[in-house]
């Protein structure tokens, strides 16, 4: 039974991460995306 929970628990966490992660990838690109624009503004 401990192992179950156990088991259950290190997927739980180990979605939890992916999705953190995901996340913040995709924060990443859009900062990305408005860093450029600001550039490209200030180059003009």
């Amino acid at each position: 039974m401990w192992h179950l929970l156990f088991n259950i628990l290190l997927v739980s966490l180990g979605a939890v991460f992916g999705f953190v992660l995901m996340c913040l990838i995709s924060a990443g690109k859009e900062a990305d995306k408005n860093m450029e624009k600001m550039n490209g503004r200030n180059e003009e």
